[in-house]
C-alpha cells in the first residue's frame, strides 16, 4: 500500500487514526534499520495550527514509534519566522518528552547533485546524515507552489546561514528563483523515508494566512513514497496533482527522466 488515508474529527481520535495508517504502509518496517529518527513537522513560526503541525499529531507519531522501535528519537525543525525552539514551546512540542533540534543551529555540510536543476549543491545540517527523516506538515494551500506538503516541508532543513538573506525569511533565498524546481530539487538531497500529512483541518487560501475549510479536510494520511502521499493530499485539499508542478518535476528528477 503506497499510501493509506483515514478519517480522523477530534484530536483526540489522533492516536488510533496515526496506527491505522503506519500499520497499513509498514513504517515500522521501512524506519526499522536506523538508529535514530527525526521527525520533521512544519513549524514555519509560532503560530498555531493548521498553519503550523498540530503537536496532537506528531506526539501519536512519537508513541507509535517509541513502542514498536529501538531508536533515538527527535523532533526537528528550522523555522522560517523567529526562533525553532520558541516556536515549537509556543505549540506545546516540549511537553511531547523527546529532544527538540533546531537545524539551525546545527553544523553545515555541503552535499551535490550534477543531476539537479538549480540547487546542484546544497548546505544542510550535518545531523540529518545517516538518519531517518520522517516529513510531518500539515495540508496547507500556497500562494505561490499552489500546495505545501511532504516534500516542502523539508524546505526547513536547509540551513539559515545559507538559505537568507533575500528578505528576512530565514530561508528566502528559496523564493529567489524558480521556487518549483527548487523544491524538486530537494528529492535528490532531502527524500523522507516516511511522510505523514495532518489534514485533519486543513489550510485553505495560502500557507500563512489560510483558513480552516467547513468542513474540515478530516484525514490524516501516511505513506513512505512522498510524491505519491502529496499528490493525494491535493486532491484532498481540491487540487489536480498534476498541476502541481513541483510534484512532476520532482518525479522527473527521481526516476531519470529529467
Amino acid at each position: 500500500m503506497s499510501v493509506a488515508t483515514t478519517s480522523i474529527i477530534s484530536a483526540d481520535e489522533f492516536p488510533s487514526a496515526m496506527e491505522s495508517v503506519l500499520d497499513e504502509v509498514g513504517a515500522v518496517e521501512a524506519l526499522s534499520d536506523f538508529s535514530r529518527i527525526i521527525i520533521k513537522p512544519n513549524i514555519v513560526n509560532s503560530s498555531p495550527p493548521p498553519i503550523t503541525t498540530d503537536v496532537r499529531c506528531v506526539e501519536a507519531l512519537v508513541r507509535y514509534l517509541a513502542d514498536r522501535l529501538d531508536a533515538e528519537i527527535v523532533v526537528a525543525e528550522g523555522s522560517g519566522e523567529g526562533d525553532t525552539i520558541v516556536n515549537m514551546d509556543r505549540n506545546g512540542y516540549r511537553e511531547i518528552g523527546v529532544p527538540l533540534v533546531d537545524l539551525d543551529s546545527q553544523p553545515v555540510k555541503t552535499y551535490s547533485n550534477s543531476r539537479a536543476a538549480v540547487y546542484r549543491e546544497v548546505h544542510l545540517p550535518d545531523y540529518l546524515e545517516g538518519a531517518a527523516l520522517v516529513s510531518v506538515p500539515p495540508a496547507k494551500d500556497h500562494t505561490i507552489t499552489r500546495t505545501t506538503l511532504g516534500l516542502k516541508n523539508m524546505v526547513g532543513c536547509l540551513h539559515a546561514k545559507h538559505y537568507g538573506g533575500y528578505w528576512s525569511y530565514k530561508k528566502s533565498q528559496v523564493h529567489n528563483g524558480d521556487e518549483d524546481q527548487i523544491i524538486a530539487d530537494l528529492i535528490l538531497y532531502l527524500e523522507p523515508h516516511l511522510t505523514v500529512i495532518d489534514a485533519r483541518q486543513g489550510a485553505k487560501g495560502g500557507h500563512l494566512s489560510g483558513v480552516v475549510p467547513d468542513p474540515p479536510l478530516g484525514k490524516l494520511l501516511a505513506g513512505t513514497d512522498v510524491i505519491e502521499v502529496d499528490r493525494e493530499a491535493c486532491r484532498i485539499l481540491g487540487h489536480d496533482p498534476d498541476s502541481v508542478r513541483y510534484l512532476s518535476l520532482a518525479s522527473a528528477l527521481r526516476d531519470g527522466s529529467s
